[in-house]
């Protein structure tokens, strides 16, 4: 598995990847080319031994300069289990850290992920049943370098 920052001409797979992975309630493709304007450096591609794109990783800045956010982690399936997960979220964060006192994120209660992000040193901080709207429950999950 290689790493690395995402480029324009990747932004089809990553909406690929974003579709697989989150079904309908996914970023609409045009959020992706603006991200990579705005944050190219929190911008991350998992590609396989073959090349082929596998997942993706995107941070943002919010309304506290030092506070970031982790807007998604996504993953192909057949790619998961192999550590390209928590591969994304360490390049993610390193090239985050230089910026944040904290680093924070939402996840889906029932997401393996949720397990990952523990184990990366991220604590709950609280959880939202219809963060997304009804039904859409979230925990509320934040790291501190």
């Amino acid at each position: 598995m290689k790493l690395r920052q995402v480029r324009r001409a990747d932004l089809a797979a990553v909406f690929a990847i974003e579709q697989a992975v989150f079904g309908s309630h996914v970023y609409p493709d045009f959020f992706f080319r603006q991200a990579l304007d705005l944050w190219p450096d929190w911008f991350w591609l998992a590609e396989d031994k073959a090349g082929k794109p596998v997942g993706y990783a995107l941070g943002a800045p919010s309304q506290q300069p030092d506070e970031l956010w982790l807007l998604s982690l996504a993953l192909l399936p057949e790619s998961r289990g192999r550590g390209a997960g928590k591969a994304l979220m360490q390049a993610a964060l390193s090239a985050m850290m230089p910026r944040a006192s904290g680093i924070r994120l939402t996840v889906d209660p029932a997401n393996p992920a949720a397990a990952l992000y523990r184990r990366l040193g991220f604590v709950e901080t609280g959880r939202e049943d219809d963060y997304f709207g009804p039904g859409e429950p979230r925990l509320l999950m934040r790291w501190q370098p």
